[in-house]
């Protein structure tokens, strides 16, 4: 083996993506380094994109083409790592894309490492793009306690209130090939999402050594038809799945209170996150994000302040235990009613007969600037109440669990 020149095995599943693979592929041939191992697993795709990957291979020896029925992106991946020949392994889905330098950027910067990993450019929408890296310092993590420091936050900083401080993915990542082989023959070809997750956490789990860097080279492109942006009915039970497949190994491990605290808040998240935005759930039934404190508004003629998030958790609770509410008011309020919510506007709130004005926004800061100008309008300080909702879990920090593929 050239160790000057090692060979890098690039694993590429891909399933009905025509309009992106060929981008993908240019991508990883125009490496600047080119001692490479391309392999395209063509996972049963049925709109051209095989052909797509045939012809491309017939241009490049460096390219194999394997095709398969149907059997999901951890069989496929599964596959191309068999037959990776490379000192490394790196991975790239088939709707994605690289920058020319970050092949030979990771062999540079990985010295002895088992595992490399980068920052990502993160098309999180159409045209908004977002930088994620891990939320660990740069740098050589080598040995069992420098490697602990990343353990011990990497799935949930409870300090912090984070989650996923380093990032659940495969292919912002360069892998020693015998790190990896082994485990990724362990996954469950039926976990159907967050696969990456389960994988990432296996290996740092098992490794002796990592570089951490926030250079970004990898493009993850926004799909609505991808997996991770349709209804899953079977959403609960994936996670489940994946919740089981780390508890034995978190289990097992020096650390495994930790661990093991960390994943069941990360299953909590995935729940919410499930039953609100994923699972196909009709959307009267979610989980709040917030539950609003309501002590000290019984028997009171009410004037709920704010209509967001907090506000809509707010303006239900009123109404389902039976409260007094006399008018609900935002500034946006012809946005509200173009959603159709009863939001009037909070003019001449002074005119209307009420107890109290219950402010329903999260931020204390904001909740006295709303306090400053309704004062300003007459309103007695005493009519004026402002409470800390509780917070159910984060949907931003949700947002960012996007190890699911």
């Amino acid at each position: 083996m050239d160790n000057k020149n090692p060979l890098v095995s690039i694993v590429v599943p891909v399933y009905n993506v025509s309009l992106y693979i060929e981008k993908c592929i240019k991508s990883i041939q125009e490496q600047s380094y080119e001692n490479l191992d391309i392999i395209l697993i063509d996972d049963g795709s049925t709109d051209g994109t095989s052909e797509i990957c045939d012809k491309i291979a017939e241009n490049d020896m460096r390219i194999k083409v394997v095709h398969q029925k149907n059997s999901g992106v951890v069989r496929a991946r599964k596959r191309g790592v068999e037959l990776a020949k490379g000192k490394y392994i790196s991975f790239v889905d088939g709707d994605d894309w690289i920058e020319p330098d970050m092949i030979k950027f990771m062999l540079n910067n990985i010295r002895e490492a088992e595992i490399l990993s980068l920052g990502v450019y993160e098309e999180v929408a159409p045209d908004n793009i977002a930088v994620r890296y891990d939320e660990f310092p740069e740098g050589l993590y080598i040995g069992e306690s420098q490697i602990a420091e990343i353990l011990r936050n990497m799935i949930y900083d409870f300090a912090q209130d984070r989650l996923q401080r380093l990032t659940p993915w495969g292919w912002n990542k360069l892998f020693l090939s015998v790190l990896i082989k082994k485990i990724y023959q362990e996954i469950d070809p039926e976990i159907t999402i967050a696969e990456d997750t389960v994988f990432v956490y296996k290996c740092l789990l098992r490794c002796k050594s990592i570089v951490i860097s926030h250079n970004c080279f990898y493009h993850y492109q926004y799909r609505e038809e991808s997996a991770v942006h349709t209804a899953n009915p079977h959403m609960l039970i994936s996670i489940n799945k994946i919740y089981l497949a780390l508890y034995t190994e978190f289990n097992k491990h020096p650390m495994s209170e930790s661990l093991l605290l960390q994943l069941q808040k990360w299953v909590l998240l995935m729940d919410y996150w499930a039953v609100n935005i994923y699972s196909g759930f009709d959307k009267r039934i979610y989980i709040p994000e917030f539950v609003a404190n309501l002590s000290g508004l019984e028997n009171k003629k009410i004037i709920l302040y704010g209509a967001g998030k907090v506000g809509k958790t707010a303006y239900e609770q009123l109404k389902k235990f039976g409260y007094n509410i006399v008018s609900w008011v935002d500034k946006n309020f012809k946005y509200y009613q173009n959603i159709n919510l009863p939001v009037t506007t909070p003019h001449r709130l002074a005119d209307k007969d009420f107890d109290l004005i219950y402010i329903a926004v999260s931020d204390q800061e904001v909740a006295e600037k709303i306090k400053m100008e309704l004062l300003a309008k007459g309103i007695p300080y005493n009519k004026l109440i402002w409470k800390e909702p509780m917070k159910i879990f984060d949907y931003s920090e949700c947002r960012r669990m996007k190890g699911l593929s």
